[in-house]
């Protein structure tokens, strides 16, 4: 599937909105779990202080399609879910949509259909069992958006260049055949940014890409915060704000220095 838009080209580095990352939305899930876990009273408190702030959810594909400018998008933040866990059929996604909210799911391709086997196998984690192509279709339906999260769900910092940009274009070649609809953006998996990120993802043809903790933010390494259930509302208010947003501009590089130490 090709893809041509010169709005594309235009788009800012950045976006200043905010992009929130959850995995799980569960009641008592697995202790494994627990650490990308909420539940769905503090689920609900994210999306009420949400509404409350006057903020109005939009995608990655919504931002292109409708050529959102920076001031359309003042307003704006992004909701999304790594790995496409089938569960959020049970309560997420049923109360995003009462209330019209909408959300970006993103799936590792090898795994339609399958289990969260890299938890698995990595840190013994708890089989989830992940969305089939049928509800993947229905998220599209919803007016939901469905990225990439790579084909195997693999540190893509710590593989060859060519096993990297193989695991971002591939995945993103499966997910439009299967669905019949363009992919617009990747998020990496563990949050891991390999070196020549911005090459190979505007080559595979993507418009953005997700990160979590980043030195220097681009339009293919946007920082993403998460929603934990520890948060109270004060502090998923402040997640939500500007000035946390310019907080990470000295945290994010300091963290990570600290990391490679």
């Amino acid at each position: 599937m090709r893809y041509h838009n010169d709005y594309a080209l235009e788009l800012p580095n950045k976006l200043n909105i905010p992009i929130a990352m959850l995995h799980h939305v569960a009641e008592q899930p697995h202790p494994s779990l627990q650490q990308f876990s909420i539940s769905h009273k503090k689920f609900i408190e994210f999306l009420d202080k949400i509404e409350e702030k006057g903020l109005q959810t939009t995608t990655f594909e919504e931002i292109i399609t409708r050529k959102l400018t920076t001031r359309d998008l003042q307003n704006k933040l992004v909701i999304t879910f790594d790995d496409c866990a089938a569960e959020l059929f049970e309560f997420a996604i049923p109360e995003l949509v009462r209330r019209k909210m909408k959300a970006v799911f993103y799936m590792p391709s090898n795994h339609i259909d399958g289990q969260n086997i890299w938890d698995m196998e990595e840190y013994n984690m708890a089989s989830v069992k992940l969305m089939n192509l049928s509800q993947l279709q229905k998220l599209l339906h919803l007016g939901m958006e469905i990225g990439s999260h790579g084909e195997k769900h693999v540190k893509l910092n710590q593989v060859s260049e060519g096993a990297a940009y193989s695991d971002i274009a591939n995945s993103k070649k499966t997910l439009e055949e299967l669905l019949n609809h363009h992919i617009y953006s990747f998020a990496y998996p563990y949050g891991e940014i390999p070196a020549k990120h911005r090459k190979m993802l505007a080559k595979a043809g993507y418009q953005f890409g997700l990160a979590i903790y980043t030195q220097f933010e681009n339009k293919y390494s946007l920082r993403r915060f998460a929603i934990n259930e520890t948060d109270d509302q004060k502090i998923i208010d402040m997640k939500l704000g500007k000035r946390y947003r310019l907080m990470r501009l000295i945290y994010d590089p300091i963290l990570l220095l600290k990391k490679k130490w």
